[in-house]
């Protein structure tokens, strides 16, 4: 399964808006936001993504009421860590990263702006880095493919 792995996005509707035509285009299966949209309206956006949505609160999000109204038409959203199965793969999703006390076979995280993906024994973490590009200028994004177990980041700027 091919999955679009996002966060950070901070209201960035430019880079939101590139992120969402670079899954359409990538053919993504599934997308996963990782916290800090921060103000609601920015995730009516998603609505334009061409498979499912799943996303946790970040840091930045607090009118929780209102992102439920916005996101749910589409997609779902929840508190972190979230524990879920996607083609027989057991995920955690969650905004800062945190030591689990089980094995997950991947971990989404965001908050640091810092992309990276670190295979560990249990399993691997991905970071997809900021989306919205402003802390250290990069704007990244971050595929992976479940059936082959690779993960890569992606500059948004460079692909699109």
């Amino acid at each position: 399964m091919n999955i679009g792995i996002l966060s950070d996005t901070h209201n960035n509707t430019d880079r939101i808006l590139k992120a969402i035509e670079f899954f359409n285009l990538r053919c993504a299966e599934f997308v996963l936001h990782a916290g800090d949209f921060s103000y609601p309206k920015s995730a009516k956006y998603f609505e334009k993504l061409k498979c499912p949505f799943l996303a946790v609160f970040g840091n930045n999000d607090f009118d929780i009421y209102e992102f439920k109204k916005i996101i749910e038409p589409f997609g779902n959203i929840y508190e972190p860590p979230y524990e879920f199965v996607l083609d027989n793969k057991t995920f955690l999703l969650t905004h800062s990263l945190y030591t689990p006390n089980k094995k997950y076979d991947y971990i989404i995280c965001g908050h640091t702006h810092r992309p990276a993906i670190l295979k560990t024994c249990n399993g691997m973490i991905i970071n997809p880095g900021e989306t919205a590009g402003r802390r250290y200028g990069r704007s990244t994004v971050a595929l992976l493919d479940t059936e082959t177990n690779r993960a890569e980041i992606f500059d948004l700027d460079i692909f699109l």
